[in-house]
């Protein structure tokens, strides 16, 4: 029986330190969180001498690799040296699918006996499901054509300015084109006046966010780089397909013209243009294969990878007689 909580190395040390007799694991998943620590000198350091010292005293120390690089390039220097530390400390390295190990494999040196490939779970349950016309009704667009979401957090990485210039010089009068999400503070959106354009910034609720992928008819992700791609996780178990780059977050959700499009990078015009011309019913038919892919995510059998691979963590090592 594994207990969850959040919290920072910090408080697993004091954790570690109040009953010294329980196993501890500590799971890190965004790394930004430790270099982002301005208040701190050297924070990597700390974090990295931190982390060895809850090692030293029986904790265990798993590694979600989410991103191979940080968004914010200012970041990458960094990101690279906590990355280094962390391959050394990290008991489990995991990653989310077999493309994200092969695109971390080219930049990392894996230690093989580290990595645990344990699938992104799906959202059953966590949003609610509309009719479409109903969402559309809903949100004053009952007489629109072609809808394209982009939703989830809004950053440079997402590249809405381009997603915005691409729309707007392919889709016709009625085609509407739905940017939704909590907005980077620094990022500077271009929003011209035009009617096709619908802009909604700040965190969404469950009932929002269902609504807005039941009105769309697909979801569009054009990421510069994805090695996980939770909005892809999410469309595709709210019964929407993907229009996004070949990245190996979105080769892990999509499986072309079946449940979605990829494109080339740099080629945002060209897809645009094919996946607004494909009828709403061809639309329909990948997102509903989608949602049937989604189920494999199912959250019993990836909560029992992870158990398995935190019993194993904790589990005595057994030495054999005579050592």
């Amino acid at each position: 029986m594994f207990e969850a909580e959040p919290g920072t190395i910090e408080d697993a040390l004091d954790m570690q330190a109040a009953s010294p007799s329980k196993q501890r694991l500590f799971h890190l998943h965004w790394e930004h969180a430790v270099y982002e620590r301005q208040t701190e000198p050297k924070p990597i350091e700390r974090f990295l001498n931190q982390l060895d010292s809850f090692r030293a005293a029986g904790g265990k120390v798993i590694w979600t690799i989410h991103n191979l690089s940080p968004h914010d390039e200012s970041k990458r220097g960094s990101n690279n040296d906590l990355q280094k530390g962390l391959l050394e400390l990290a008991d489990v390295l995991h990653l989310h699918s077999l493309p994200a190990l092969a695109a971390a494999k080219a930049k990392l040196n894996l230690p093989g006996r580290k990595i645990r490939v344990i699938p992104h779970q799906n959202y059953t349950g966590a949003y609610p499901f509309f009719v479409r016309e109903v969402a559309r009704e809903s949100l004053g667009l009952p007489e629109a054509g072609m809808i394209a979401l982009c939703p989830g957090r809004i950053a440079p990485y997402k590249q809405p300015n381009e997603l915005i210039e691409a729309f707007l010089a392919i889709a016709k009068a009625n085609d509407r084109l739905i940017i939704a999400g909590h907005t980077e503070k620094d990022l500077e959106i271009e929003l011209p006046e035009d009617n096709r354009l619908v802009y909604r910034n700040g965190f969404a609720t469950p009932e929002e966010v269902g609504k807005l992928h039941a009105a769309a008819d697909f979801i569009v992700l054009p990421y510069r780089a994805s090695l996980t791609s939770g909005s892809a996780i999410l469309a595709a178990t709210l019964g929407r397909a993907v229009l996004g780059p070949d990245t190996p977050g979105l080769r892990d959700v999509v499986e072309q013209e079946s449940t979605g499009l990829l494109y080339q990078p740099g080629n945002l015009h060209g897809a645009l243009r094919v996946a607004l011309g494909t009828d709403a019913k061809t639309w329909a038919e990948r997102g509903r294969a989608a949602a049937h892919a989604s189920a494999a995510r199912d959250a019993v059998i990836v909560a029992s990878a992870w158990h398995d691979v935190m019993t194993t963590l904790v589990a005595p090592v057994c030495r054999p007689r005579g050592t």
